[in-house]
C-alpha cells in the first residue's frame, strides 16, 4: 500500500516540482552561504598581512617618535566565522566582524564597519537556514493541504469509507509518505552541507538537525490540524498560508517594532557625544586636570610625572584620549545593557514563534547572533586595554620603537561560542509540535462523519 501511495504521490507533477525547488534552492544556498563566509575569511587573512606591513612602515617612518607611531598604527581584532556560519549567516552581514583600532579613544572606533548597499542588507543573504525555515514550510503546505479535502471533493472519500473499516489509516499513510519525502530532501541537504561546508558530525550537528526536524514536524502537525477541520481545499490552503505569513513575516516585523519601542538605545548618540566632548574639552583645560583624572584611573602610572614645562606631550595626549573613553563609560555600559535586554526579550518572545525560535537557535549555534557580536565587542575592549597598558609606560619613558617586538601584535581572533538557550528552543518546538497534532486527533474523533 505504501509503494502504491508513493507512486500516486510522485505521479503528481506539482510534487516533483516542489522537491526540485527545495533541492535547487538548498544547493544554491549552500554555495552562496559558503561564498559569503569565504569572503569574510579572505578579508580577515588579508587584514593580518596588511597589519604587519602597516606596522613595519610606521616603524620605518615614525620610529623615532613612539607617540606619533602609535597615533597611526592599528591593532585589529576579528570575529572568526565558524564553518556553521555559512549554514546560518545570522547578523554577520550587518555587524562588523573585523575592527582595527589605534591607541586613541576606543568608543569612537569600535562601531566602524564597511559601507554596504542598504538594498542588499534589506534582502539579506541566502543561506540554508533560510531555505529550511521559509521554503520548506511552503512545500509542506503544498503537499498536505488537500490530503483529505481532495478526496472529499472528488467523491472518492465516500467510496473509501464504505469499503474500509479504518479510513483514518489512509490519511496517516498519505501524511507519512509526505513526511518521508520532505525529510529525505532534508537529509540530502544536511549531508551535502556537512560535506561541502566541512561540518563536524558532533553534538552541534545533532542539535541543528533536531531543531530543524522539530520545526518541520511542527508544520506537518499544523497542517494535520487544519485538515482535521474538514473544510475545503481552498480554505485549507488559505488558512495555512495565513499561518505562514503571520508566523514568519508579520509577527517578526511587529516584534522588531515592539522591541525598538520597549528598549530604545538613545545612549548610542550620547556615547559618541560624551566621548568626543570628553576628549576635545581637555584641550582647553589645564593639563593637571587631565593628568589627575588619569592617575586616578591608573594609579600605577603616578611614578611618571608629567613635565609641566612642555606645551604638548604624547603622555598628556593619550591620557586625554583615555579620559574621553572614561567620560563615555556610563553610556557605553547602558548600550551593552540594552543590547543584552533586547537579546533576552527576543529569546523569551520567540518561544511563541516557531520560525524565529528556530532561526535564533541556528544563529546561536553558528555563532552569528547578537550575543556573539556583543561578546566580540567586550573582547575588543579588553584587547584595547591590554595594548594601552603595554604602551603607556613605553610612551612615558620615551622608549625607542626599534626596541619593541612588534611581531607579538598580530591580528587577534575571537572564536567564543555559547549555546545555553538551545535546549529551551528544542523544548518549545516540541510543545508546538505536540499541541496541533493532539488537537487534530481530537477533531477527527469529534467529527466522526469525516471518517
Amino acid at each position: 500500500m505504501y509503494q502504491l501511495e508513493f507512486k500516486i504521490f510522485f505521479s503528481n507533477k506539482a510534487a516533483r516540482f516542489g522537491i526540485l525547488i527545495l533541492l535547487i534552492s538548498g544547493f544554491c544556498s549552500l554555495y552562496l552561504g559558503k561564498q559569503f563566509i569565504a569572503k569574510q575569511k579572505t578579508v580577515i587573512e588579508k587584514a593580518g598581512k596588511m597589519q604587519q606591513e602597516h606596522t613595519d612602515k610606521n616603524v620605518k617612518y615614525f620610529g623615532k617618535d613612539l607617540g606619533l607611531l602609535l597615533y597611526y598604527n592599528k591593532f585589529a581584532m576579528a570575529n572568526i566565522p565558524d564553518n556553521w556560519a555559512a549554514f546560518a549567516n545570522g547578523q554577520r552581514d550587518i555587524n562588523p566582524y573585523l575592527i582595527s583600532v589605534t591607541m586613541l579613544g576606543l568608543e569612537g572606533q569600535m562601531y566602524d564597519t564597511d559601507l554596504n548597499n542598504p538594498s542588499t542588507l534589506l534582502m539579506g543573504n541566502m543561506d540554508l537556514a533560510f531555505v529550511m525555515i521559509f521554503l520548506f514550510p511552503l512545500v509542506i503546505i503544498a503537499f498536505t493541504y488537500n490530503v483529505l479535502s481532495a478526496e472529499q471533493e472528488s467523491g472518492i472519500w465516500g467510496l473509501i469509507r464504505s469499503q474500509s473499516t479504518l479510513p483514518m489509516r489512509i490519511i496517516w499513510r498519505k501524511l507519512t509518505v509526505r513526511i518521508i519525502v520532505v525529510f529525505a530532501v532534508f537529509l540530502i541537504l544536511m549531508i551535502s552541507a556537512a560535506i561541502y561546508l566541512s561540518l563536524a558530525p558532533d553534538l552541534r550537528f545533532i542539535l541543528v538537525s533536531a531543531l530543524i526536524s522539530l520545526y518541520l514536524i511542527f508544520w506537518f502537525s499544523l497542517s494535520f490540524w487544519v485538515i482535521s477541520l474538514g473544510k475545503s481545499s481552498s480554505f485549507n490552503a488559505v488558512c495555512l498560508i495565513a499561518f505562514w505569513v503571520a508566523l514568519n513575516i508579520v509577527s517578526p516585523a511587529v516584534l522588531n517594532v515592539w522591541l525598538t519601542q520597549k528598549y530604545p538605545v538613545p545612549e548610542a548618540l550620547e556615547n559618541v557625544v560624551k566621548q568626543r566632548e570628553g576628549y576635545h574639552e581637555k584641550w582647553d583645560l589645564d593639563k593637571s586636570v587631565t593628568m589627575d583624572k588619569f592617575y586616578k584611573h591608573y594609579p600605577q602610572f603616578k611614578q611618571y610625572a608629567f613635565p609641566e614645562e612642555l606645551t604638548f606631550s604624547w603622555y598628556w595626549y593619550y591620557a586625554m584620549q583615555q579620559m574621553g573613553d572614561d567620560d563615555a563609560a556610563f553610556s557605553a555600559t547602558r548600550i551593552t545593557e540594552k543590547l543584552n535586554q533586547r537579546q533576552h526579550f527576543t529569546h523569551m518572545t520567540t518561544l511563541l514563534l516557531p520560525g524565529i525560535e528556530t532561526q535564533s537557535g541556528l544563529n546561536q549555534l553558528a555563532g552569528s547572533d547578537l550575543q556573539a557580536h556583543t561578546g566580540f565587542l567586550q573582547k575588543l575592549k579588553a584587547y584595547h586595554e591590554k595594548v594601552r597598558l603595554f604602551f603607556y609606560p613605553l610612551i612615558f619613558k620615551e622608549a625607542k620603537a626599534e626596541n619593541i617586538n612588534w611581531k607579538q601584535f598580530r591580528i587577534e581572533h575571537y572564536t567564543d561560542r555559547k549555546s545555553e538557550q538551545v535546549w529551551q528552543n528544542l523544548l518549545s518546538l516540541i510543545i508546538f509540535s505536540i499541541v496541533p497534532a493532539l488537537s487534530g486527533i481530537y477533531n477527527f474523533k469529534k467529527r466522526a462523519s469525516l471518517l
